[in-house]
């Protein structure tokens, strides 16, 4: 070859048109996938277990000298360390937060008895609860 010849062609125009329908197919594939993503992000799924039994929840106010205590369905029971306490839209809520409101549950205890785990119900969960 010989030296300062340009050895590259130029594309016809039926071949960019070719490539930038490509690159554009898959521009809206990729979108279509991020839109399905967002869709599924944004339905929480919710596995409470069958054996998890329905009960009205109030968390004490925690106190420096105590261990934290709760109230289920009027009778008294230790929180977990570990307790989970999750909110009707699956985020975890902090026992703090809640502490002295009546909320609606399903619920796991621990081997010792204590509160490990709570989910508030949902409307639609306590109508379904109800039935």
């Amino acid at each position: 070859m010989p030296a300062g010849r340009d050895t590259r062609r130029e594309a016809p125009e039926t071949m960019t048109s070719s490539r930038l329908r490509k690159r554009w197919a898959g521009l809206a594939c990729g979108a279509v996938l991020l839109l399905g993503a967002a869709v599924a992000a944004a339905q929480p799924v919710r596995a409470i277990p069958a054996d998890a039994a329905a009960a009205r929840l109030v968390i004490d106010a925690p106190s420096a000298g105590a261990p934290q205590t709760a109230t289920l369905d009027g009778k008294r029971v230790g929180v977990a360390p570990g307790l989970r306490l999750f909110g009707a839209d699956n985020q975890l809520l902090a026992s703090a937060a809640v502490a002295g409101r009546k909320l609606l549950v399903r619920y796991k205890l621990d081997l010792y008895g204590q509160l490990l785990t709570a989910w508030v119900l949902s409307e639609a969960e306590q109508q379904a609860l109800k039935k």
